[in-house]
């Protein structure tokens, strides 16, 4: 790939290695988007017209951008290829067999439209950064650009020699070359997602803060960037990795770069070169999360993108829960679980898991992926117990590293774990309800509920009804039951109980009149919008 500093156009030599799984094979389509001469109509889920959000604020025309394919080779014999509506169709010579392998060698150049952003410093000099999700890689790169891809990949980045260059992988040379340019190669040996393929070609200022269990930590800075807080950004990228590699699994990668980049927004967990536009972050346990799940452990489809924002989001809070105690983390999960709910309300037909998503539209419903994906991992923990728990991510990240998974893969892991223990019950051996539940089924369960002392029967009585209209939930939740001792101390009793129909009373045998009790105090099923309190005079006797 070549780069220049006054120039938004791009050149690129690609070579793909491919094996054939069978025979008769005649044809490849990649994508790569197509030079747009002249304007069309404008479609914000176009990957060819996205630009700097997703979607786009507004959709561009992109006049002038896309890419133009001069040549395709395999080996040195030429083939015949066609390339108009975004779509790169090559033509082998003859048909393929399986187990067989080729080499095709595409040399193409243009203006990215998006993808790869280039925006322009005061200096004048362009600089580089890529942003290819959801499906955007395509503006830069002939590929098959869905997730379901995994590859390893090298890039051999050409740029103006005053320019550092990052990607994905380990730095294997750097070389010098006439008229102030230098040829940069990264190698990554594991397998990742096309959209996870990273470029970051800017000047910067490289900090290298040693290495943390064998992984070599650095962070990419702006020239000018003298306000970042290193030994910050070191301590907490230490935590984390340490944190998520003891509960989870080996980190599975050879680096973890922190990148300050520009174009774009948010950040972008590239593997093991992590994106912070605009250099904020404050997001990086979130993005460090996600080289475990959505980098080496990666959805199928992008139905099940929550298997990647979810957890990331839960994981780091539980990773504040991990520095700063309990109540930092209940303040974190309350204001999560706000978000989660007020979208679940307002859409109650969206689910977390997608049925049938297109992959422009991936996070559509972002508040009820991130948020409400996190609070269904905060209910499982809580339904399943911390160590269940954490072995069934383990489990579920040693079976599928390196590969892909959907909710039922983490389902089955979670089963698994439970059943092992030797002490699980019937609900946990078979978690189907759990996840068609919380997960495939719109909106969220609302439920009125109240006690009342009974002296006669020396009990608290609670009684709820679920009135949302989807269907019944099975919530298990905990009644606690806060009592004055004589000496002034209160005490708490707990209790778990199973909400499953449209109305459900318990008793519950107590030594004295209540002071308080509460329903789910510790916020183990978020999900819920619930209204309780003590009823004003218990119910009459006949």
């Amino acid at each position: 790939i070549s780069l220049l500093a006054d120039s938004e156009e791009i050149s690129v030599n690609e070579t793909i290695n491919l094996s054939f799984s069978a025979d008769g094979v005649r044809k490849i389509d990649l994508d790569l988007c197509s030079l747009r001469s002249g304007p069309i109509t404008p479609d914000a889920f176009d990957p060819c017209q996205q630009r700097g959000g997703i979607p786009a604020d507004s959709p561009v025309s992109n006049v002038a951008k896309g890419m133009v394919v001069t040549s395709v080779l395999s080996g040195d014999e030429p083939l015949k290829y066609e390339h108009r509506d975004n779509r790169l169709r090559i033509y082998f010579p003859r048909a393929s067999r399986a187990d067989s392998r080729t080499t095709l060698s595409i040399a193409y150049h243009g203006v990215p439209g998006s993808g790869l952003l280039i925006t322009s410093e005061e200096s004048g000099d362009n600089v580089f950064f890529s942003d290819n999700w959801s499906n955007r890689a395509r503006n830069w790169l002939a590929t098959i650009d869905h997730i379901s891809l995994k590859t390893p990949k090298t890039f051999s980045i050409i740029a103006p020699s005053h320019y550092q260059v990052i990607s994905n992988g380990l730095l294997e040379s750097q070389v010098d070359l006439p008229g102030n340019r230098r040829k940069t190669l990264w190698r990554e040996d594991a397998a990742i997602p096309t959209w996870q393929f990273s470029l970051g070609a800017a000047p910067m200022a490289v900090h290298y803060l040693g290495a943390v269990r064998g992984v070599e930590l650095s962070a990419w800075l702006s020239a000018d960037n003298k306000s970042v807080d290193l030994q910050s950004v070191y301590t907490k990228t230490k935590s984390a990795l340490e944190f998520f590699s003891d509960r989870i699994g080996p980190y599975a990668y050879q680096k973890l770069a922190n990148v300050e980049a520009v174009g774009g927004r948010g950040a972008m967990e590239f593997a093991n070169s992590i994106f912070y536009f605009g250099g904020d972050f404050g997001a990086l346990d979130h993005e460090i999360a996600h080289q475990w799940f959505g980098n080496t452990v990666t959805e199928a489809d992008w139905d099940d993108v929550w298997l990647s924002e979810g957890f990331a989001t839960y994981l780091a809070l539980l990773h504040t829960e991990h520095l700063k105690g309990r109540d930092a983390f209940l303040a974190d999960l309350r204001r999560t679980r706000d978000g989660a709910v007020k979208y679940a309300l307002a859409n109650p037909n969206n689910t977390i898991v997608h049925k049938n998503i297109s992959d422009g539209r991936v996070l559509y419903n972002a508040p009820q992926i991130y948020s409400g994906g996190a609070m269904v991992l905060h209910t499982l923990r809580g339904v399943m117990g911390d160590d269940k728990f954490w072995a069934a991510l383990h489990l579920y990240y040693e079976r599928h590293k390196g590969g892909h998974a959907t909710t039922d893969d983490f389902r089955r892991a979670a089963e698994e774990v439970c059943r092992k223990s030797g002490d699980c019950t019937p609900d946990l051996s078979d978690l189907s309800w759990f996840f068609d539940q919380w997960v495939r089924r719109g909106g969220l369960p609302q439920v009125k509920g109240e006690w009342w002392y009974d002296p006669v029967k020396e009990s608290v009585v609670v009684s709820f009804v679920q009135s949302q209209t989807q269907g019944f939930y099975r919530i298990p939740a905990e009644i606690v039951i806060e009592t004055n001792s004589e000496d002034q101390t209160r005490s708490r009793n707990k209790s778990t109980v199973i909400l499953d129909g449209a109305t459900t009373t318990l008793k519950i045998p107590v030594d004295a009149e209540p002071a308080d009790v509460r329903f789910d105090p510790d916020i183990w099923v978020p999900l819920v919008q619930t209204e309780f309190g003590r009823r004003a005079a218990p119910p009459s006797r006949n």
